[in-house]
């Protein structure tokens, strides 16, 4: 039974109770709003555009108006990142985001005997400011409706002939100046296509950093939870010609927040499926979803058991788990939700409700009206090839040597096609990122192999049947575990020059290689290429379709409807609101005295323990300061790091996570109990001032507000 229709069922039966003793229920004002009622015509979510910002819907709900200079300035102060959000947070240059997706920036900050994702950084100078190679961040600086532009050079296109022309725009785009990056985002699934253009930073310098401990405190079994606390920070600077960037960014607010404010987050959310038809998820459900769970626990068994056997592979494997973990526990809750049968029927009454809108005008029905039969054809075909799809592959888990084999496998015969004609990684144009991945000096790790390939083989060998000839191939009549080991024990691609050697001696070395993973490639290649050509014509035809949904949308609701999550900059409202949970009400605000009691209630045990500073300064600490908090703002992955701002446009919060009820929304939005979890913007500050000696660092943050 889902947690709504639970409450629900528990607050009637005590009224009924009650009634028989003469007593009167009531229930908090919140509590009933959150429990019982959604704001009508949403429930493609509230993720607006900069360009089609919903002025008209945010007077009615909360009497708020933003002029053009105020969406312009927290446009131009919001940044985007590879995977992540950041902003500008200062006059000079600072960029805060979370530390989860500023690990690779300070990974590559890391010197030779350091751990700073273990021990935490702060740059005291500028100087001390230590660059983070290979990040950058982005600042939308303009929006342009370009889909007649796509559109008319693909009258009815493909995908690939839509990014074709979206390609050249792009070119056109960056071809007007140095420093900037151009994005053709597709909109409404393909009824509306926008260029982005962006300033791009390159120069990023890390400049603070907190204990991964308090950064995710509470580990994997906190994630997507609530309440929470977690210090989940850090901040980069942004330089131009070596000086700090000088451009717009948000001020500090001096007061924070309270419940029943209205907020905004600001940021990048990656994806979601709100558009999508019932079929599509449906084969979510039944086929995509479970298959991705049952890898992500293999992987992670694999992980797990590899990390136990010295404190260096749990280290180096630190990110790869927590991604892993991160995802399982994602799709887990997006599979709840279409596991739940409410959420199911609402989805299928808005459908229903579109479809009929559709139905009843004859243009409109002779144009879109057999879209939806024509998508549900297409899955049905789908299924039919899923299984056999997802091992008649290469990935096996991440493993390097089937990988690497399929590489030499396939570059003669790639190689002697013309270059446009070749598979994608072999053109000229990846030539060397190829070649770099092949000759790599990296020793593969036989360990490692061998038990991600055996975890890989199991779960083949458990849907393949025994008569398929890729488990053939690769079983022999061996269990999973026994092929695996004599997979790599008698592997003869083990070394740089062993690979190249083979790419030396062309099509005839490669073709009479006895070595077992290439062998193996060798059966695998042309069934791959057989199913894919067959997926890709099925993907090509549903993408198509997916686009006629797009333009009937527009004609029946115009821009009343937030498009679908495309990791592009959006605006999404919501008030800081508590929510039923456990039978009671979620605190709209965390402390510092919970945290503390988070720690001591485990007896400082991982993950939920805390630095040895956070324990040193406990007393200095102003306990009642807010540390986390929940709103219903409108996010997804891609809004980590993203302000949260009250009605001034003033820094109040900073997004991290999300709680478990908030991920079935990714195809169906409420409002009820799905909160955003965020960092207060008064903790950030108590904690640079009282713990880590970071005055000077706060009072850049706060010298403006």
């Amino acid at each position: 039974m889902s947690s709504a229709r639970s409450l629900k069922l528990a607050v009637r039966l005590a009224a009924t109770a009650a009634v028989a003793l003469g007593l009167t229920v009531t229930r908090p004002a919140a509590a009933q709003q959150a429990a019982d009622q959604e704001y009508p015509g949403l429930e493609t979510g509230k993720m607006w555009t900069f360009d089609v910002p919903p002025l008209e819907y945010w007077a009615r709900r909360y009497n708020f108006r933003p002029t053009q200079d105020w969406l312009d300035h927290v446009r131009l102060a919001a940044l985007r990142q590879p995977g992540c959000t950041a902003s500008f947070v200062s006059a000079d240059g600072l960029v805060m985001t979370n530390h989860h997706c500023a690990r690779s920036c300070i990974e590559s900050a890391t010197r030779p005997g350091e751990d700073l994702l273990t021990n935490g950084f702060y740059a005291r100078t500028r100087a001390e400011e230590r660059a983070c190679r290979g990040i950058f961040v982005d600042q939308l600086q303009s929006i342009t409706d370009v889909t007649d532009s796509v559109t008319s050079a693909v009258p009815a296109g493909t995908p690939p002939a839509r990014a074709a022309a979206s390609r050249g725009i792009e070119q056109r785009c960056l071809a007007a100046g140095p420093d900037l990056s151009c994005q053709v985002v597709t909109m409404y699934r393909g009824g509306q296509y926008k260029l982005y253009r962006f300033r791009r930073f390159s120069d990023v310098r890390l400049v603070f950093a907190p204990e991964d401990s308090i950064t995710f405190f509470g580990g994997d079994p906190d994630n997507f939870t609530y309440p929470r606390h977690d210090l989940d920070m850090s901040f980069y600077r942004a330089y131009v010609n070596n000086e700090p960037a000088h451009t717009e960014y948000f001020r500090w607010s001096r007061d924070g927040s309270r419940e029943r404010d209205l907020v905004f987050v600001i940021g990048n959310p990656g994806s979601t499926g709100r558009l999508n038809t019932v079929a599509q998820l449906e084969f979510l459900r039944d086929v995509q979803y479970p298959a991705q769970l049952d890898q992500l626990a293999r992987v992670i068994a694999v992980y797990q058991q590899l990390g136990a056997l010295s404190p260096e592979r749990a280290a180096a494997l630190r990110n790869p788990l927590f991604g892993a973990q991160n995802s399982f526990k994602a799709i887990s809750g997006y599979q709840s939700g279409l596991l739940d049968p409410q959420l199911m029927a609402r989805k299928r009454t808005w459908e229903q409700e579109f479809r009929s809108r559709v139905g009843a005008d004859a243009n409109l029905r002779r144009q879109y009206g057999d879209a939806w039969d024509q998508v549900t054809r297409i899955r049905l075909q789908m299924r039919q090839l899923d299984q056999r799809r997802r091992y008649y592959a290469f990935g096996a888990y991440g493993t390097r040597l089937l990988n690497l084999a399929a590489v030499l496998v396939r570059l003669p015969v790639e190689s002697a096609k013309p270059d446009s004609a070749r598979l994608p990684a072999y053109r000229d144009g990846n030539r060397a990122a190829l070649e770099r991945a092949l000759y790599s000096a990296t020793p593969v790790d036989t360990t490692a192999e061998i038990r991600m390939l055996a975890a890989y083989l199991t779960a083949m060998a458990a849907e393949l049947p025994a008569t398929d000839p890729v488990l053939r191939a690769t079983l022999q009549g061996r269990t999973p575990e026994a092929a695996a080991r004599a997979l790599v024990s008698l592997a003869q691609i083990l070394t740089a020059e062993q690979r190249r050697a083979l790419v030396q001696g062309g099509a005839a070395a490669v073709g009479a290689s006895s070595d077992p993973f290439i062998v193996l490639a060798r059966v695998i290649d042309p069934l791959q290429r057989d199913i894919d050509r067959q997926w890709t014509e099925l993907a090509n035809q549903e993408a198509q379709h997916d686009e006629r949904f797009g333009r009937a949308l527009f004609a029946v609701y115009g821009n009343a409807i937030a498009p679908d999550a495309t990791f592009s900059l959006r605006i999404t409202d919501g008030e800081v609101l508590s929510y039923p949970y456990n039978g009671t009400l979620a605190q709209p605000y965390t402390t510092f005295y919970g945290l503390f009691d988070r720690y001591y209630g485990w007896g400082g045990r991982a993950p939920w323990n805390l630095p040895a500073r956070w324990l040193a300064r406990r007393d200095s600490l102003n306990l009642a300061t807010p540390l986390n908090a929940v709103s219903t703002n409108d996010i997804i992955g891609g809004n980590s790091g993203s302000p949260v701002l009250n009605r001034d446009g003033e820094i109040v919060g900073l997004i991290f996570d999300g709680n478990i009820e908030s991920l079935p929304p990714r195809f169906l939005f409420s409002e009820a109990r799905p909160r955003s979890v965020w960092v207060d913007s008064r903790a950030i500050v108590e904690a640079m001032r009282r713990v880590y000696d970071a005055g000077p660092l706060a009072d850049e943050l706060t010298r403006n507000r």
